[in-house]
């Protein structure tokens, strides 16, 4: 067994259990502000989702997050990895996914093109030049994906995912996420139970085992509390009973009227502009209109509006100087939350 830093190990759990609401950002509710930012700056977190965190770090096992669109999921990675100051790395999953592309992809169209040209010396093709590291390399080894594994300079530059994001954060600590994993084919989960849980694998094209790298001092490399591995689920397909048993498994729900003006109020204040009383109310009006159209939505095909659905709702409301009584109100609502008109997802 990897030896573990226990006060290292405490200390992390500290710094998950002391996270504030919000990081602090640089973009508000104004139209500047990029509606989808994947660099953690706002989340509005909880006791049950930093308990969620601190099971996960102890048991060394992935989060597995399950709720509706709109519900955190996907944006809570990249919070932690913020105010941690660890790396960041994320992978969207799509029906087309495979197991090895969370590890590796090997570009053998590349190699084959390559091969028909006329070789001299010191271009002799090199199976790792073809090799290009998945996020769960990345997260384990840096080093070693950022030369694909060999022990030279690889003839093709490698790029690493947030490259400048990562240049200031912590070598030794990673977050991974895996995004929306319900899109792939069951196997896919299946096929990735042991990388994930021994956090090594084998590069087949090389046969180069990749593992946690070790601190630069050359001491053991305790792997609990320096990977944190999240999985999000929109429960679209329903994941393997084998797969799920070796995750933390927490639940976000919909963020409810009051949550949803919460985190209005967070993106404000992290764009260092607080709503006013006016702008607070006009929120929470957007936000109860959301929450109706909702429970109007259960149990049909109609459009069930999400929380970033509810973000566009107020900006566009801030910035045009309307509420939810204005004779604009009506085309704003169909335009951001209620889309029935323009989409159906029963539509073929």
């Amino acid at each position: 067994m990897v030896p573990v830093a226990e006060d290292e190990l405490r200390s992390l759990l500290d710094e998950i259990g002391s996270m504030t609401d919000t990081a602090s950002g640089t973009e508000g509710l104004g139209p500047a502000a990029v509606p989808d930012q994947r660099d953690g700056s706002v989340y509005v977190s909880n006791a049950d989702i930093v308990l969620a965190l601190k099971v996960a770090v102890i048991t060394g096992r992935p989060l597995l997050l399950m709720g509706d669109p709109g519900a955190g999921k996907s944006s809570l990675a990249a919070y932690v990895a913020r105010n941690l100051s660890w790396r960041y790395y994320e992978h969207v999953v799509t029906a087309r996914t495979e197991a090895t592309d969370v590890l590796w992809t090997f570009d053998a169209v590349r190699k084959l093109a390559d091969a028909s040209r006329p070789q001299t010396a010191g271009t002799e093709l090199h199976d790792e030049d073809y090799v290009e590291p998945g996020v769960l390399w990345w997260a384990l080894d840096p080093a070693s994906a950022r030369n694909r594994g060999g022990g030279r300079t690889p003839s093709r530059p490698v790029t690493e995912p947030n490259a400048g994001l990562n240049a200031s954060r912590s070598v030794q600590h990673a977050v991974v996420l895996l995004d929306e994993i319900d899109k792939a084919d069951p196997d896919v989960p299946n096929a990735l139970l042991v990388p994930l849980g021994s956090m090594q694998f084998e590069v087949a094209e090389t046969q180069q085992t990749i593992r946690l790298a070790g601190p630069a001092d050359g001491t053991a490399a305790p792997a609990r509390g320096r990977i944190l591995l999240v999985i999000t689920t929109n429960r679209e397909r329903d994941l393997p009973s084998a797969f799920v048993r070796r995750c933390v498994v927490h639940q976000l729900p919909s963020p409810d009227d009051q949550m949803l003006v919460a985190i209005a109020e967070a993106h404000a204040n992290a764009g260092g502009q607080p709503l006013s009383p006016a702008q607070r109310d006009l929120c929470t009006s957007v936000a109860s209109r959301v929450v109706e159209l909702r429970k109007e939505a259960e149990g049909s095909d109609r459009w069930s509006p999400g929380t970033a659905e509810y973000l566009d709702a107020v900006r566009a409301c801030l910035e045009l100087g309307l509420t939810v009584g204005s004779p604009e109100w009506e085309r704003i609502e169909r335009l951001t939350l209620a889309k029935d008109d323009a989409y159906s997802p029963a539509a073929p």
